[in-house]
């Protein structure tokens, strides 16, 4: 006995824009309007890190960028979930107090460090420089300063107060 041909019914979806239904906030949401804003991120390397780091010390140029690439994700993430972690720089504010260290074992177990600053240079674009980098297990890290590890797809936030890091957050944890 040979296989009968199915009948296939197609169903179609019907939306309705003047239906309520659940969004995150409310079991009764209508929506009116959808908006999509890209973000344009640069990277850049201050000449600093890229002669004395890179050049002179030999930290390779690949794993930093590769670091730099991975982590704007994790930032945007804790940029906007934590009320406190504020990094954007302004143009009318420029100053060293919110630079943030990224944080990576390397293949030796030893920790990379960069730190970068990130300023604003319109509602959908903005600058992420990378100001030094070192290969050092007990980098200095400031008092009230933020630092970011990194370990593959997930991160973790921590902040240096009074001598102590307190683990703000993590993410893909």
């Amino acid at each position: 006995m040979g296989n009968r041909k199915r009948i296939k019914v197609v169903i179609e979806e019907i939306i309705d824009n003047e239906l309520y239904t659940a969004n995150c906030c409310s079991d009764n949401a209508r929506k009116f309007y959808e908006y999509s804003n890209d973000l344009f991120i640069e990277l850049w390397i201050d000449k600093h890190c890229s002669l004395r780091q890179v050049e002179r010390i030999g930290i390779d140029l690949h794993i930093l960028q590769d670091l730099a690439i991975r982590s704007v994700s994790h930032l945007i993430y804790y940029q906007l979930r934590e009320v406190k972690f504020n990094i954007i720089q302004y143009p009318e504010y420029k100053g060293k107090d919110k630079r943030v260290v990224i944080q990576e074992a390397t293949s030796t177990g030893d920790l990379l460090n960069i730190v970068i600053e990130c300023h604003f240079l319109d509602i959908s674009s903005y600058e992420v420089t990378l100001i030094t980098a070192m290969v050092e297990n007990n980098f200095r890290v400031f008092d009230g300063q933020y630092s970011l590890k990194i370990d593959g797809e997930s991160s973790e936030l921590y902040r240096k107060v009074s001598n102590n890091f307190i683990k703000i957050r993590d993410f893909g944890i």
